[in-house]
């Protein structure tokens, strides 16, 4: 079994999608972009695994109490692109199991089974007006899939691949977006 290709038109629905999600400001309702059972991996730190909407936005909720204090204020920048051929994967068993599976390739069974499709998400904070000095911004690499419920496109799998410094990369993959 092989993913089926991701046509420009769902590219740019998925693109939407996500730029709708992405500029709400509620937590909460960051869940509707979500299915119910939306997973999550985490490559860099599996404990921020989930099998559940609700995780996540928990999750969601705890990095932004973090982000509330007396940092200097950031601006967020991002790329999107549909999946690359050798991105269709989905890391280590080790990496899986957190969410509940016994192997990525039960995941990517899942994922072909359910027709799911991919999308790589780099983000990126940068603290200075002119992207000078990074030093300390943040840069977070995900594979996010969408999932057709009811008529309705949502994300089913968050696959966190990278968070840390920025590393140069941000940026190289598409249209710069705030």
């Amino acid at each position: 079994m092989t993913f089926p290709s991701i046509d420009d038109d769902l590219a740019a629905h998925l693109k939407s999608i996500y730029a709708s999600y992405r500029h709400t400001v509620d937590i909460d309702a960051k869940g509707a972009f979500f299915s119910p059972s939306c997973y999550q991996i985490c490559r860099p730190n599996p404990s921020f695994a989930a099998t559940s909407r609700g995780t996540i936005v928990r999750y969601l909720h705890e990095h932004a109490a973090k982000n509330n204090s007396t940092t200097p204020k950031k601006r967020g920048f991002y790329t999107i692109r549909p999946l690359r051929d050798a991105e269709y994967e989905f890391g280590t068993d080790e990496q899986v199991a957190p969410a509940g599976f016994s192997s990525a390739l039960e995941v990517r069974n899942k994922a072909i089974k359910e027709g799911w499709f991919g999308m790589r998400v780099d983000l990126w904070d940068e603290r200075s007006e002119d992207g000078a000095n990074n030093a300390g911004d943040l840069l977070v690499k995900v594979q996010y899939w969408w999932r057709k419920e009811d008529g309705v496109w949502t994300q089913i799998f968050h696959d966190i691949v990278y968070i840390g410094p920025r590393d140069g990369t941000e940026g190289i993959d598409g249209e710069i977006l705030e």
